[in-house]
């Protein structure tokens, strides 16, 4: 039967399903909030370096404008980051191409060069102080680092000074005689008491030689701790910001959970409404496929569950109905005075047959009712099926020869298409395993009475109906069969023959019944663990053959 619903097609692509995965959709989300932190992170970390740049400049802070000093781009040094530097830049013949200030300009001459230590300490001077007899003494000496490891430092150059700057002793400096106090702070790196010197030369993109020297702030303690505390509040700043990016990231979640069952709310309300299509397949995320399949499916059992019962409630008041308009026409006749004497007597056997029916029809409704309660349990005790098979038989013969019928039970160790020749030589090994099973003796009675009332009553006068009871001990089963030489079940009945209110009135003889019979034997047999199946190649020259398989249990 076709679904009101619209399953998600199992053919999805690999690129659809994952472009549906919550997975993938939640993935994506954390992988966006994650690299959104990342550059908050970043970005903190960026203004703390900027932070320190700014406040302490350095010669890193100038090369980061390598780029503008190799194509003599001085106006790029004009920021805020050297605010508070003093930058003089010289040719390799020595003359001033630039200059932040006049100040700069006036204090940095070229011929100041020689007494500047390289940033990259290919050249760099060390100064020591030592007490003699002619007074207070500085030994100054010009280093550099062995280019073979680097690690190396090899001294070039030397000079001794007295306590006025004189050279008194070694090669370095030997043609200035003397040092002014100016000169003397450019040895030892210092521009001024809040500013350290030193040099770094360049070539341009044209192979000119360039050498720039930087004055630049000293670090104090204070200044140290002020930056320090401002750093510290970057990450309080950006507080707001992770807030703000962590509800997002939630807000999408959430959405995502949303959308994810917007389908499935689709289906229910569709359901609800009684739609029969709802175009939502598509959109089922790809871990819901399941549940939602699992879903219309369960729908679907609704959908037909509730036309059973519409169908159920439908045959229940016509079955009803009939019985009842007899007997209350019956009785308005005998009201009314309209009833002849010579008729009263067919008229009382009338009203008493359908009163029967109508009684016999609630017993049967009761009986389908109560086994088909989920909290219905069947008494199972350990029975020889054979024994109950036979003492059924004696209670269904006046039935049977009522319907012009035969019953027969077939005797063990003869086949059931022997039985039905007339043919009761054993012609079968006989099976030393006891036919027991654990069954509700009501319950077997019911459903054995159901099938031998099923052939009386839907076949003609003269049809044969036999039982057999046999032992399969390889699948360890208690089998019995109920076969009859009627008219037969056609295909398009048989398919449907245990569904409720199904009569095979089309094809067989109109003797009425309530079409529940087959149904309650099946439950029967079921709630016994055991199983009722319509037989597809009866034994000849039986036309209709059930197949009762009950689990057998241990011998007493």
């Amino acid at each position: 039967m076709a679904s009101e619903f619209e399953h998600t097609p199992s053919s999805r692509s690999p690129l659809h399903r994952l472009r549906k995965s919550i997975a993938v959709r939640c993935l994506a989300g954390l992988i966006v909030y994650a690299a959104l932190l990342a550059l908050v992170l970043w970005s903190i970390n960026r203004a703390s370096e900027n932070l320190f740049d700014s406040a302490f400049p350095s010669m890193e802070t100038v090369l980061t404008y390598a780029d503008d000093l190799e194509h003599d781009r001085f106006d790029a040094l004009q920021t805020q980051a050297l605010e508070h530097c003093r930058i003089v830049i010289f040719d390799g013949d020595g003359t001033r191409l630039y200059a932040s200030s006049a100040r700069a300009a006036e204090k940095i001459h070229a011929s100041d060069l020689d007494l500047i230590s390289e940033y990259d300490e290919q050249s760099f001077y060390e100064v020591f102080q030592q007490s003699t007899v002619d007074g207070l003494h500085y030994r100054i000496v010009q280093c550099t680092y062995s280019l073979e490891d680097g690690f190396t430092k090899r001294i070039t150059a030397w000079c001794e000074l007295d306590e006025n700057l004189t050279v008194v002793a070694g090669d370095l400096f030997a043609d200035r005689g003397a040092l002014t106090q100016r000169e003397f702070d450019f040895l030892q790196g210092v521009y001024s008491a809040q500013m350290s010197v030193e040099r770094v030369s360049y070539q341009t993109v044209d192979g000119e030689e360039r050498i720039l020297v930087l004055a630049a702030p000293l670090m104090s303690d204070i200044r140290y701790q002020q930056v320090i505390d401002e750093a510290n509040r970057l990450p309080l700043l950006a507080t707001p910001v992770t807030l703000v990016i962590t509800i997002g990231c939630a807000w999408y979640l959430v959405g995502v959970a949303k959308r994810a069952t917007r389908p499935l709310d689709r289906a229910i309300n569709a359901y609800r409404r009684g739609d029969e299509q709802v175009d939502a397949a598509t959109d089922v995320p790809t871990e819901l496929v399941p549940i939602y399949d699992n879903f219309t499916d369960l729908m679907d059992e609704l959908r037909e569950a509730r036309e059973d019962s519409q169908r159920i409630i439908a045959n229940i008041s016509h079955d009803l109905k009939t019985p009842l308009t007899v007997i209350y026409g019956y009785a308005q006749a005998f009201r009314d005075g309209r009833v002849p004497p010579e008729k009263e007597q067919d008229y009382h056997r009338i009203i008493g047959e359908k009163a029967l029916a109508a009684s016999e029809l609630i017993d049967t409704l009761f009986a389908y009712a109560k086994m088909e309660h989920p909290e219905y349990a069947p008494n199972l005790e350990p029975w020889r099926v054979d024994e109950l098979v036979r003492s059924v038989a004696r209670e269904a013969e006046a039935q049977v020869e009522q319907a012009g019928c035969s019953l027969f039970v077939v005797p063990e160790g003869t086949s059931l298409a022997q039985a039905a020749q007339g043919d009761e030589n054993p012609g079968m090994a006989t099976s030393s395993a006891e036919p027991i099973a654990c069954i509700d003796r009501q319950l077997f009675h019911r459903l054995l009475m159901n099938l031998i009332s099923n052939a009386c009553a839907h076949n003609p006068s003269g049809t044969s109906i036999y039982l057999a009871c046999e032992v399969d001990t390889g699948r360890g089963l208690v089998r019995v069969r109920v076969a009859d030489t009627g008219t037969g079940i056609p295909d398009h009945i048989a398919s449907h023959a245990f569904d409720p209110f199904v009569t095979e009135n089309a094809a067989r003889s109109t003797n009425g019944g309530t079409g529940l019979g087959l149904t309650i034997a099946r439950r029967a047999a079921e709630l016994m663990g055991g199983t009722l199946t319509l037989s597809p190649n009866p034994p000849h020259p039986c036309a209709t053959e059930f197949v009762i398989e009950l689990p057998r249990c241990a011998e007493e």
